[in-house]
């Protein structure tokens, strides 16, 4: 009896370590969340967000603009984690950069309403020549984030064509 215990124990100990690799359920939920973005036309970016926070962890979705229709550039950051020096966009939104060129009325309306619809967790938005990128926690449930994913493509498509448009460089006939 004591070798079966003795052997039980030995076992045990040796599959222990399996279950501490085990991924936790919010690791699980990243990993859905990010399995998703990359099917459905997202990248992920692990860099250094543009946000001075040490102890917030933050991933940017990022989401590409159409070649020939470049985005305009700009920052906004959640209001409350912003200095109170930046300019307010919304309600929960400041300016970090304002917008470069200018978002026409119907483009900025659209942008703050999609701004309200953002999890909470969503703390920078920053979007460039080429990408929109949302810098976030990753706390949405997948069902909901896989329906406001479309909005997220929605904007993209909405900002795109927005910023400056590149002058074609022509011969000179000779």
């Amino acid at each position: 009896m004591k070798v079966l215990l003795f052997m039980l124990l030995a076992v045990l100990l040796m599959l222990s370590p399996m279950m501490w690799l085990r991924p936790s359920r919010g690791e699980s939920l990243r990993g859905k969340l990010r399995h998703h973005v990359k099917r459905h036309g997202g990248e992920l970016n692990f860099t250094k967000p543009p946000l001075a926070l040490p102890d917030v962890p933050l991933v940017g979705y990022r989401l590409r603009y159409p070649g020939t229709a470049p985005g305009t550039d700009f920052t906004l950051v959640r209001d409350r984690v912003a200095n109170e020096a930046l300019s307010s966009a919304t309600d929960q939104w400041r300016w970090r950069q304002p917008p470069l060129p200018a978002l026409d009325a119907s483009r900025l309306e659209a942008l703050e309403a999609w701004l309200d619809s953002l999890p909470a967790d969503a703390l920078v938005v920053e979007s460039h020549e080429h990408t929109l990128c949302v810098w976030w926690q990753e706390g949405m449930e997948l069902a909901r984030f896989q329906q406001d994913w479309a909005t997220w493509l929605a904007m993209r498509d909405t900002l795109a064509g927005s910023g400056r448009k590149k002058a074609v460089p022509v011969n000179p006939a000779g």
